[in-house]
């Protein structure tokens, strides 16, 4: 059976113009976390389906207003950064022009829109790369400096370890085996 959350909320559906208030009061009442963006999927009378973008989530949100006009939660997914890995959301139309999302066991399918499944896919885990991206620059920054030092090292002690005595006397073999060919050329 499924459970349906409702959130008391109580918004005029003639006086709520922006939908995106609505999702933002949702957030907020959820997860006591104002969005950093949002962009919405779906704005119908009746339902709003929005991808959010949180400090360190991302959210694919069903919402839908019931007859009291109170938001109620049909599915959400989110999708944190700690578990998030490249490539690990999935988006794909199904027959009836519908988009399933999915991220591990979690799958959520909003209307049908002309967009692209797979520029919302690619959206966010683009706001997720760009999480990660500022939580490790620091970090990032210190492993290549470190990655360099390392190399250096390296290189040094390789050429510390070559014996150039070795290609001197190769050297000289050659020399002396093109000496001996260019005679025998000559010769005949």
């Amino acid at each position: 059976m499924r459970v349906r959350k409702t959130y008391v909320l109580v918004m005029n559906r003639r006086v709520v113009e922006n939908r995106e208030q609505v999702v933002r009061d949702w957030c907020e009442h959820l997860l006591g976390e104002k969005p950093h963006e949002i962009l919405t999927w779906a704005d119908e009378e009746d339902i709003v389906q929005s991808l959010i973008r949180l400090e360190r989530m991302v959210l694919v949100v069903d919402l839908q207003l019931d007859e009291d006009d109170n938001i109620v939660e049909e599915k959400h997914i989110s999708i944190a950064l700690e578990t998030w890995s490249p490539g690990s959301i999935q988006t794909r139309r199904m027959a009836d022009g519908s988009v399933r999302f999915k991220h591990r066991k979690d799958e959520l399918i909003l209307a049908a829109r002309l967009r692209s499944p797979e520029w919302a896919g690619a959206l966010l885990e683009e706001w997720l790369m760009d999480m990660r991206g500022e939580q490790s620059k620091p970090r990032e920054k210190n492993r290549h400096i470190t990655n360099m030092k390392r190399s250096r090292e390296t290189i040094g002690r390789m050429l510390e370890q070559a014996e150039l005595t070795m290609l001197k006397d190769t050297m000289t073999e050659i020399s002396t085996i093109l000496e001996n060919t260019e005679h025998l050329l000559a010769d005949e």
